[in-house]
């Protein structure tokens, strides 16, 4: 004969699934009725953290059609007046700080003070641009890097355009960075850090084409100078 404990446990009904489901949910309204100002306040964070991206996201898109037709103004009303030219552009940046026609209107302004010779103020200008993240970061950091050769930084210049070349995806922006360093590097006479970069560049550049005969000719020179075995076009 069983004992009784076995017995019991042998005659006990099992809990049917649709049964647990509702204890757990009469479980769940108790928790609930209990902690009603905890649900409360958990639900208003709630609506109101989506109502934030929701917004967010509305006046973002507004303020980056507002900039593109502002830019789109303020290019047809330049004049041939550079100074007053740069203080418009950065003005404009100010406003439309964080857009991508900010970023372009602080390229310009760089731009310009680098053809006056004020490397200086053309680092300032473009900083905020090279430091964005808008889809042309990398261009800004390509006038910061030529704004720092004019400064008389070319360490930091050929470290901005190598920075360039690395996190860019875009063929041609790869190729001027890879170029414009090894420049640098043969101002200083480092000629087989040259030679190192002009074959990078090579190596991305289509066959049988006026560009890549050009780079094999630096290639070769800088090669030649560096006392390295010359490679011959393939």
């Amino acid at each position: 004969m069983a004992s009784p404990s076995v017995a019991r446990r042998t005659s006990r009904t099992p809990v049917e699934t649709d049964d647990v489901v509702m204890m757990r949910a009469a479980e769940l309204a108790a928790w609930a009725q209990k902690n009603t100002q905890a649900v409360i306040i958990a639900a208003v964070l709630l609506v109101g953290t989506l109502g934030a991206v929701i917004y967010y996201r509305m006046y973002s898109a507004q303020r980056s059609e507002r900039a593109a037709t502002a830019f789109l103004n303020l290019q047809a009303s330049m004049g041939n007046d550079t100074t007053a030219v740069i203080r418009q552009l950065d003005t404009f940046a100010g406003n439309y700080d964080g857009t991508t026609e900010a970023a372009e209107a602080r390229i310009l302004s760089a731009q310009l003070w680098l053809a006056r010779g004020d490397a200086n103020k053309a680092l300032a200008a473009v900083r905020p641009a090279a430091e964005s993240g808008t889809p042309i970061k990398a261009q800004a950091q390509l006038v910061l890097a030529a704004a720092l050769a004019a400064a008389g930084k070319r360490t930091e210049a050929v470290d901005a355009y190598l920075n360039v070349a690395k996190g860019s995806k875009l063929v041609y922006l790869k190729q001027d960075a890879l170029q414009q360093a090894a420049a640098l590097r043969e101002q200083a006479n480092d000629w087989k850090g040259a030679a190192e970069l002009y074959a990078q560049a090579l190596e991305t550049t289509e066959e049988r084409t006026s560009d890549r005969a050009l780079l094999q000719l630096r290639l070769s020179e800088a090669q030649a100078h560096a006392g390295l075995p010359v490679t011959t076009p393939k």
